[in-house]
């Protein structure tokens, strides 16, 4: 009995400690970015921009409107580090992780609904690759400090 009784002891603890380590001493969580890197072409920079006006922004703004991102912007490398590094870096906010479930769903037919059919919407995305290379894409979560 008192073996039993000392185990469950032992079990409770280990399951209080693993909730406590969950929440970190150090900081708050906050939401989800998304920051995607990109090497613009040779001569493509008003190509890059041009389609940045006309279909990814008005994308982001419908997607914020809708709820399903927070906010989003774009950093330019005025420094880089070796002729392969990215010149623009796009960052997408999202509220937390559990968006992620709704965007696939909800976002594919924001997107569709822009370009005015699936077919255009993939056409429009192959095309991007006459001038940017995607470099890198990362998921962060930022953090507030206590």
């Amino acid at each position: 009995m008192r073996k039993t009784l000392l185990t469950a002891m032992c079990v409770v603890t280990l399951l209080t400690v693993g909730a406590a380590y969950a929440q970190n001493p150090n900081y708050n969580v906050g939401p989800v970015w998304r920051v995607s890197y990109y090497s613009i072409k040779t001569g493509q920079g008003d190509a890059f921009w041009k389609d940045f006006r006309e279909n990814i922004k008005p994308v982001y703004e419908d997607l914020k409107t809708a709820g399903l991102i927070t906010d989003y912007k774009v950093f330019l490398n005025t420094g880089a580090d070796h002729p392969n590094d990215w010149d623009v870096a796009v960052a997408v906010l999202y509220p937390n992780f559990a968006s992620f479930d709704q965007l696939d769903a909800k976002g594919a037919t924001i997107v569709a609904k822009h370009y005015g059919s699936r077919d255009a919407m993939l056409e429009a995305g192959k095309k991007r690759a006459d001038y940017r290379d995607l470099v890198a894409s990362h998921l962060a979560r930022e953090v507030m400090p206590k």
